[in-house]
């Protein structure tokens, strides 16, 4: 019998998963959002059966998106982790994430790219170029779509749309 702790991580599991994360990542979400205190990484590496060196270095691209803190304590060389609890404020911080890393990089590039496949004279062009604008458009698309996300969700968090 499964005890309430592990079916509350594996609920998380599978939210995480819903995310597109990998099962590691996933599972180091899950058991740091359910851990009352901050976990090392020998921690998480014998709590999900991985070897230190793959914790460590998906424990590295947790922190970079900002899916999870890492901290010292005074006296101990040993980083510590844990997760953001507030589910909307990891929902904005994925958001802004995908904003900043994806879209941002895409609206800010793309015109270029389109300019250059425009004055192209290699055979496929045309078509390229209509991938490339159809990529630009739904960019532009997304940016709007998630800049209204972030704003309800925010809107949600501080109280402004409760029934």
């Amino acid at each position: 019998m499964k005890t309430a702790k592990k079916e509350f991580e594996d609920l998380v599991y599978q939210g995480m998963r819903s995310y597109g994360l990998d099962e590691l990542s996933s599972k180091l979400l899950a058991i740091l959002y359910s851990a009352p205190d901050l976990l090392t990484l020998d921690e998480l590496s014998a709590m999900t059966g991985y070897s230190f060196s793959a914790v460590s270095a998906e424990m590295k691209m947790l922190s970079g998106i900002k899916l999870v803190e890492k901290t010292k304590r005074s006296g101990s060389k040993k980083l510590y982790f844990s997760v953001q609890r507030d589910m909307l404020t990891m929902t904005i911080n994925a958001v802004r994430s995908k904003s900043e890393f994806m879209v941002a990089p895409a609206l800010k590039d793309l015109p270029a790219i389109i300019e250059k496949c425009k004055n192209s004279k290699a055979e496929g062009s045309e078509e390229v170029l209509k991938i490339i604008e159809d990529y630009h458009h739904q960019m532009i698309a997304l940016d709007l779509i998630l800049k209204n996300l972030i704003e309800f969700t925010e809107k949600i968090r501080s109280g402004e749309n409760r029934t």
